[in-house]
């Protein structure tokens, strides 16, 4: 896949540097704006999992500064960005697993990882499974939880173009909680969670402005705003 890295650095203004492939993007972003690469060999994803990162994905670490940024809302404020620009410019429609999941046909197609180096500076990384073969997930036994979108490589440059602005554009912006709970399939589902170290189920009600997804137990609420939440079932609320 070609990316023409003069046109994403005139319509963004961003100082980036594109690379066919790289041990990870957080380690190779130096002082760029931001870094693509084609491939990597030890992608970083949440906890001590790793972000497998083959041909035909784009692997991206955007740099965030500014006091004005809500680092509480970030994740799930990319993850509305991403879900936008597969919409506008590739015509499909994705929706959000909560927090750091986009999904396209119920399964994963990119992943959101926010990291914050030091004060009011952010490192937003998205790996999109954007021309992936799906022989790739089939090796790597991820077919039956990751998906590929199958999009032109001839439109890659516009997509990493217009996502880059969108991301940059989500961060500053109020967070449209209201928008994100529609486009969340945790919402409405019974859901598993850790909390205070125990496994505990609940319904997934809403998102709050803060970012937090609301999970109902009985007559309780609770406010989940980090670690792996997994959808058990769907279910009424009433039930």
């Amino acid at each position: 896949m070609l990316l023409n890295e003069k046109f994403i650095r005139l319509h963004t203004g961003m100082n980036i540097k594109i690379v066919q492939s790289c041990i990870s993007t957080f380690d190779e972003i130096g002082k760029n704006d931001a870094i693509i690469a084609l491939s990597q060999k030890n992608g970083v994803g949440r906890g001590d999992h790793v972000f497998y990162s083959p041909p035909g994905g784009l692997y991206i670490v955007m740099r965030l500064q500014g006091v004005y940024i809500n680092p509480h809302t970030l994740t799930p404020a990319v993850g509305l960005a991403v879900h936008d620009t597969v919409q506008s410019l590739l015509g499909m429609q994705t929706s959000l697993k909560w927090v750091n999941d986009v999904m396209y046909k119920n399964k994963k197609a990119a992943g959101i990882l926010c990291k914050s180096p030091r004060k009011a500076e952010y490192l937003v990384g998205v790996g999109i499974n954007y021309a992936t073969p799906t022989i790739e997930l089939v090796r790597a036994k991820l077919n039956d939880v990751a998906i590929s979108l199958q999009a032109p490589e001839s439109r890659a440059t516009g997509f990493v173009t217009g996502l880059l602005t969108q991301i940059r554009r989500a961060s500053i912006a109020t967070f449209d909680h209201a928008r994100y709970s529609k486009l969340c399939i945790n919402i409405g589902k019974q859901v598993g969670f850790i909390y205070n170290g125990v496994k505990v189920q609940g319904f997934a009600d809403r998102i709050e402005a803060d970012g937090t997804l609301i999970v109902r137990i009985g007559n309780a609420e609770i406010a989940v705003d980090a670690g792996e939440v997994s959808i058990i079932r769907e279910v009424s609320p009433n039930k």
